[in-house]
């Protein structure tokens, strides 16, 4: 990987929607839902653990306030990886749309508990 370009890095990564996990940096919450923020940091790829983004801004959606998260708690969940034109993630790519979002913890079950 020393020798590979971040054009490169990105072309190796899935196409598909994919499985992420990463940790709550801080939530941004306003009376209007519409502003209301999430920052997840070390997002990773679940399945092989290789690191995809130092961190990503969402929308604090009802699928990760029904998580009852806090900052430092580990996550997971699926995304499509997307060219980022806007500025909201730490690289050349974001993901959208997150879906199937869980809260990993001793108390928590995984979609797939078998990756912790």
């Amino acid at each position: 990987m020393a020798g590979e370009s971040k054009e490169e890095n990105l072309q190796n990564l899935p196409k598909i929607r994919t499985r992420f996990k990463g940790i709550v940096e801080s939530i941004s919450t306003d009376e209007n839902p519409e502003k209301s923020r999430i920052l997840v940091k070390d997002i990773r790829l679940l399945v092989s653990g290789r690191k995809v983004l130092h961190a990503q801004d969402f929308y604090y959606s009802y699928r990760f306030r029904k998580q009852n998260l806090k900052q430092g708690d580990p996550v997971e969940f699926d995304a499509r990886i997307r060219p980022d034109r806007r500025g909201v993630s730490s690289g050349k790519i974001r993901l959208n749309y997150p879906t199937k979002i869980y809260k990993l913890g001793p108390d928590q079950a995984s979609l797939f508990p078998e990756s912790r």
